[in-house]
């Protein structure tokens, strides 16, 4: 290329040299975003050295997550006030997103633990074990509600986790009131998952710290009262009484089993013996 245009780049050689391919420099030639300098009586496009810079623009805007037409608007009314105004939004979402994979690398960590430990887990008997206080971002359930209700509320209650960025451990827990258990009545009083301390304007279970009674249950959700009977009739056994709530914890379900009657549930229910019947704080606070 000499004369006029030995300052100047082909499709080809710009395209090669930043990275992109001819296809994209049309694109944006063709919605205004990156025209080339020169275009010659045959048609050909030239790129100018200076073009560099833009394109150099338009990929760092792309990485940060602006749309071609944001970066579009941002060229055309190019200054510096604009310029840190776009940026310091950019900074900010990235900062969100960061929080986001942070949050979903937990998460899937917690699904990984959770995995492992009801490989290794027994669904035979019942064992004691001495449990610390937690907390657990509660829904609420009614009686009357089925499996439809249960569902349409489950996601109206991720979705709202996820909107308000709330940091929860992974496995889904039920909780089911000590009133409801000892007269038979297993259907859940509320679900939801652990979190490390209490979130204002959120509703929030207590699980005291204290003894539980501790079995693992093999089946799906709809077999559990088998369980929640057999483990009536252990705690008796071990004279033991129940002193406080029952609560349910999502080991091997849909995640990870096709099958519901390969699922593992641990469940816990507060103990106490018949000469110390005290039990700590508990419930909703």
């Amino acid at each position: 290329m000499a004369g006029h245009h030995a300052q100047h780049f082909t499709t080809s050689e710009f395209a090669k040299i930043c990275g992109v391919t001819k296809h994209t420099l049309f694109h944006y030639d063709e919605i205004g975003l990156l025209k080339p300098e020169y275009i010659n009586a045959k048609g050909y496009r030239y790129y100018g050295m200076q073009q560099t810079y833009v394109l150099d623009v338009i990929h760092v805007l792309k990485k940060a997550g602006s749309s071609l037409q944001e970066i579009k608007s941002f060229i055309q009314n190019q200054n510096t006030p604009l310029l840190i105004e776009l940026f310091e939004q950019k900074l900010k979402a990235l900062e969100l997103e960061q929080q986001r994979i942070k949050r979903m690398q937990k998460l899937l960590s917690g699904a990984i633990e959770m995995t492992k430990q009801a490989t290794d887990a027994s669904p035979e008997g019942l064992h004691i074990e001495q449990c610390e206080l937690e907390y657990f971002i509660a829904v609420q359930l009614e009686q009357g509600d089925g499996d439809k209700e249960f569902f349409r509320k489950f996601i109206e209650y991720r979705t709202h986790c996820d909107e308000q960025m709330i940091d929860y451990e992974f496995p889904v827990w039920t909780i089911l009131r000590q009133e409801h258990y000892e007269a038979g009545e297993y259907y859940p009083d509320y679900f939801g998952n652990k979190i490390k301390t209490p979130i204002p304007g959120e509703t929030i279970w207590i699980k005291p710290k204290g003894m539980y009674a501790v079995m693992n249950h093999r089946g799906s959700y709809e077999s559990m009262p088998e369980t929640y009977s057999l483990m009536k009739e252990e705690i008796e056994k071990e004279g033991l009484q129940v002193c406080g709530h029952v609560y349910a914890l999502d080991l091997l379900t849909y995640f990870a089993e096709s099958n519901p009657d390969e699922y593992i549930i641990k469940i816990y229910v507060e103990v106490c013996t018949a000469d110390n019947p005290s039990k700590g704080q508990n419930g909703l606070t």
